[in-house]
């Protein structure tokens, strides 16, 4: 039997990342199984926000869990999100634009959806207990 020159598959990847400790991108930090603002985002919530006009995000800013979006028209939007690691490491794979859905206070990177907490909702941060 021949060995493929194809290259590593996709078993090959994931042991290289087990051994070097690189996160996927999409991986969570954690574990979170609120669906409360800033946190999970429920399917039917995502279909929601598409019935709303989205935003071109200019520019993401993320510090701990507060998350300021600076959309294209100037205006800036004040959000928080549960798992700022992996909201940025997101953001830097899809190069920080996004859509923002501020009805529904969701954004869109690329194919990742965030569920946000807006400024006047209840947030708490699941990380810490």
């Amino acid at each position: 039997m021949t060995k493929s020159t194809t290259g590593p598959g996709p078993l090959e990847h994931a042991a290289d990342q087990e051994s070097t400790g690189a996160v996927p991108p999409a991986q969570r930090e954690g574990t979170c199984d609120l669906y409360d603002p800033g946190h999970q985002l429920h399917y039917k919530h995502q279909g929601d926000a598409l019935r709303f006009p989205a935003l071109q995000v200019r520019e993401a800013r993320v510090d701990g869990t507060d998350v300021l979006l600076v959309l294209e028209n100037g205006d800036e939007l004040h959000w928080r999100h549960h798992d700022p690691v992996r909201l940025q490491r997101i953001l830097e794979l899809v190069r920080g634009r996004g859509l923002a859905y501020p009805k529904c206070h969701t954004l869109r990177v690329g194919p990742y959806w965030f569920n946000c907490a807006a400024e006047d909702d209840d947030f708490r941060d699941c990380r810490n207990g």
